[in-house]
């Protein structure tokens, strides 16, 4: 198996050393063979990834053939001995999110695949993991809060800043609980340890039971396929059992979309416009609302992704908060989620009066503002966590009278307006961002009610 590593050169410019290691059977020895590879600056990192692992697969079969030998990875080796080989290499070749996935996957392989060789995986083994996984009940401890920490927190004047350094947390971790929402137990005692105050005082534990939803089974079962695929190509395993060749569809079920319907999309805007007092809540959730964004396209949208001009938006990033990595900045989720689309007419008036708040906060700050072009930061110009949108979003409905739903419940609702009020799938889905027209048709057909009681109507009609 080629060892990846990326270096950061002087020049800004990044090169990959690529070396792999195979017996001679003249000799019985082990050879290594070296090469660097330069990232061409128009490569993307999605097309760099796929052009690293085509160059690293060709160096290492003509080594091998060179040698008229196997790679030097040991035919009795683990699945998992494996599987943590691929997750150190993907670590310095493939985004952090990515890496992460893996990882939490291989903590669920290690539990089922254990010590057993990787060459002797069998279908049976894998269908039995993927039917485990579908019958699994996913244990969740929240924990809530039943007593007010914030009048705690002002009686002692103790400053948030310093509380969530203490604490170790993140901002919207804290604001999820104030707002109601169930934290991670270990969160909500790091709270009470650096406020000095009794758990059981101010948090409640709720436990829910539940069994994993289709597409996370999905998610499992694509990284066993990659590994095996990867061990397929050097030649450890004959066939990738994971694939849809060996394993039956997967059941399970799907998560219900919610969305808001027509008549409370339509008072959640009304509230937005002339009810909703702080600039930066109303501006976020109208973005959601009329363009249909991710909440981390929303939190990475700078002003120069905003054409007042020619009435467009660019989504060129995406912002997140990783366990263990805090508040990162990475591309899209997928090469058709950079996108730049129409903004409607009065987003852009909504946009322009925002803007005009968020000069006026720079100059207010002064020396104090960080150096940002983001639409929403602190108070003082850093980074947001994408996770203080749905806080917002909760306290907004709860004003409103409206019923609570998730952040991407918005996003849901400005896809199927658009698909309810006759805009074609296709336009739909590049606004959406989403991979292929297939994805939006298969997500939210079964919300087309209207258009179908149409076509009834229309049939009806003809033969009339």
């Amino acid at each position: 198996m080629a060892c990846i590593k990326k270096n950061k050169l002087e020049n800004g410019m990044v090169s990959y050393r690529i070396q792999v290691k195979a017996k001679n059977e003249r000799t019985g020895k082990f050879q290594t063979k070296v090469m660097t590879w330069r990232k061409p600056p128009e490569l993307n990192e999605k097309s760099v990834q796929r052009e690293l692992n085509k160059i690293a697969i060709e160096f290492e079969e003509k080594f091998r053939k060179q040698l008229n030998g196997m790679l030097a990875i040991d035919e009795s080796i683990t699945f998992m001995e494996y599987a943590q080989k691929w997750l150190e290499q993907i670590k310095t070749t493939r985004s952090i999110n990515y890496y992460i996935k893996g990882r939490d996957a291989l903590k669920k392989f290690e539990a089922y695949f254990g010590n057993v060789k990787l060459n002797a995986i069998t279908p049976v083994m894998v269908q039995g993991f993927i039917d485990d996984l579908c019958a699994y009940q996913v244990e969740t401890k929240r924990a809530f809060l039943i007593a007010d920490i914030q009048q705690y927190v002002k009686s002692h004047c103790i400053e948030l800043k310093e509380l969530f350094k203490k604490a170790e947390l993140s901002r919207s971790i804290y604001f999820s609980a104030t707002s109601g929402h169930g934290i991670l137990v270990d969160n909500a005692e790091k709270i009470c340890k650096a406020l000095g105050v009794d758990f059981k005082k101010y948090f409640t534990i709720k436990i829910d039971r539940h069994p994993y939803a289709k597409e996370t089974v999905m998610k499992f079962k694509r990284t066993l396929a990659t590994i095996l695929a990867s061990a397929k190509r050097q030649r450890l395993v004959e066939h990738n059992f994971a694939s849809r060749d060996y394993i039956t569809p997967i059941q399970g079920y799907k998560k219900e979309i919610e969305i808001l319907n027509d008549k409370e999309a339509i008072e959640l805007e009304r509230y937005l416009r002339d009810k909703e007092e702080n600039p930066r809540w109303r501006i976020a959730m109208q973005i959601v609302l009329y363009m249909g964004l991710r909440r981390g396209e929303v939190a990475g949208l700078e002003w120069k992704d905003i054409d007042f001009e020619n009435k467009t938006m660019k989504i060129a990033r995406s912002v997140q908060e990783v366990n263990g990595f805090g508040i990162i900045t990475k591309e899209p989720k997928t090469e058709t989620s950079k996108r730049v689309i129409y903004i409607p007419e009065r987003l852009i008036s909504y946009l322009l009066e925002y803007k005009t708040f968020w000069d006026n906060r720079k100059k207010y700050l002064g020396d104090r503002w960080s150096k940002t072009d983001r639409l929403f930061c602190t108070d003082d110009g850093d980074d947001i966590s994408p996770g203080l949108f749905i806080v917002w979003l909760h306290k907004i409905l709860d004003r409103a009278g409206l019923p609570r739903v998730t952040l991407h419940s918005l996003r849901h609702t400005n896809i199927t307006l658009q698909l309810a009020n006759g805009v074609d799938m296709k336009t739909v889905s590049v606004r959406a961002g989403h991979s292929k027209a297939s994805t939006t048709s298969d997500f939210y057909s079964h919300f087309l009610k209207t258009p179908d009681q149409h076509a009834s109507a229309t049939i009806d009609k003809i033969f009339e």
